[in-house]
């Protein structure tokens, strides 16, 4: 599996953020993939900002990029859902 292969799936989760987050404004993502003896791992890193707030997300390393954008969504919704009410308008 490459990144371009789960491009959709990322944009989907995004989408899902600024669903559930509408004061976004940007939002970066990479998918990164290592490989070592035990095979390939995969990571999302995403860079979410909005009006006076700035959210970094280092996504875990997982064995497939499904698994790596589901961790780095749920990490994000959980630091967002953490900022300031006005955030979620």
């Amino acid at each position: 599996m490459d990144a371009d292969s789960v491009q959709p799936r990322i944009e989907h989760e995004i989408a899902e953020l600024r669903g559930l987050f509408p004061a976004i404004t940007v939002c970066h993502s990479a998918l990164l993939q290592s490989k070592d003896g035990g095979g390939a791992h995969w990571s999302l890193h995403l860079d979410i900002r909005a009006p006076q707030a700035q959210v970094i997300v280092s996504g875990p390393a997982e064995d497939s990029a499904e698994a790596a954008i589901a961790a780095a969504g749920r990490m994000a919704r959980e630091r967002l859902a953490a900022l300031p009410r006005a955030l979620a308008r």
